[in-house]
This record gives structure tokens, C-alpha cells and sequence, in this order.
């Protein structure tokens, strides 16, 4: 499932960070605890957002087994469905943006990656001191924000369901 998401240069950029952290980061995401823990629908249960200079793709999936295929589609829909209506709480939020900001500094330990980043980011034209501009942006976010960009990123998201012949 995914629906069309802002660049990385958007004001709702951080935002949408947050929100694909919330369903998808980690074990800790909604979609790994409620689809694969509780329910036991999938073995694997994420979320992503990848941003780029144009417009980027916010995409929710989940690996499960063909009999399983069907229930697991539709607790994913109820789970865009929750976080659209209901938002995030403030324990949430605050983990999940320190889970954000923990991956990004995890991910530039090494001289490799920072210089890959640094590259990156001066190939998308935002500049090399986007990483200090990106933490404040993400601290910045609030519920409303992780909600607004819900309503507006997943209001009609796209499914694509990929099984066996």
C-alpha cells in the first residue's frame, strides 16, 4: 500500500518521517506490533519513505502467507484507517522521533556514509547543512502534524497485493 509523498525539501517532509516511523519503525511500529505480534497476520510488517528531490512514495507492506492475504490487506487498511482518525499520543510521538534521529546519526557513523549523504544531498539541492536542519524540522513535529500528514499522504493510498500464481 502506498500513496504519493512530499520531497525532501517539503515542510511536511519531517512529518511524514514521523508518521512512516510511528507505522514502521521497527518492532516497535504499529503496523510489526499489531499485524504481526497481536494478530499474527505477518511475518513482516514495515513502512517507508524515502524522499527525493520530486515527489516520493510513502509505502506500507507486509509479508504473509496466501491464506493469510486477504485479513492482513484489510487489518493494514484499519491500521491507516486508526492513525488518520486517531493520531498519535505523545509517548509515541516521542518515541518514534527519537528512534527517527537515533537511525539518522546510527547510519553516518562512518566517513563512507556521511560522504554519501553529503553527495546525496548536494545532488538534491538542499545543501550540506541539511542534516542539522532535518533534526530540528523532526524535533519540531507535533501530533497534528503526524496527523494532517496522515489524512493528506494516506487518503487514498494505492494497494498492490503480490502472491502465487
Amino acid at each position: 500500500m502506498a500513496g504519493l509523498a512530499p520531497s525532501l525539501d517539503d515542510p511536511d517532509h519531517a512529518a511524514v518521517k514521523v508518521l512512516a516511523t510511528v507505522l514502521g519503525g521497527g518492532m516497535a511500529g504499529r503496523l510489526f506490533a499489531e499485524l504481526r505480534d497481536r494478530r499474527g497476520l505477518a511475518y513482516a510488517a514495515s513502512s517507508y519513505y524515502d524522499p527525493v528531490r520530486g515527489p516520493g512514495a510513502l509505502v506500507l507492506y507486509l509479508g504473509t502467507a496466501p491464506e493469510n492475504a486477504a485479513r492482513a490487506e484489510a487489518a493494514l487498511g484499519e491500521e491507516v484507517e486508526r492513525i488518520r482518525r486517531e493520531g498519535v499520543g505523545a509517548d509515541e510521538l516521542r518515541r518514534a522521533k527519537g528512534y527517527l534521529l537515533g537511525r539518522y546519526a546510527m547510519d553516518r557513523r562512518t566517513n563512507e556514509r556521511q560522504a554519501w549523504y553529503l553527495a546525496f544531498y548536494e545532488i538534491e539541492g538542499v545543501g550540506q547543512d541539511y542534516p542539522e536542519r532535518y533534526r530540528k524540522a523532526v524535533e519540531a513535529v507535533t501530533a497534528d502534524d503526524v496527523r494532517r500528514a496522515a489524512r493528506r499522504y494516506l487518503a487514498a493510498p494505492s494497494t498492490l497485493v503480490l502472491g502465487p500464481p
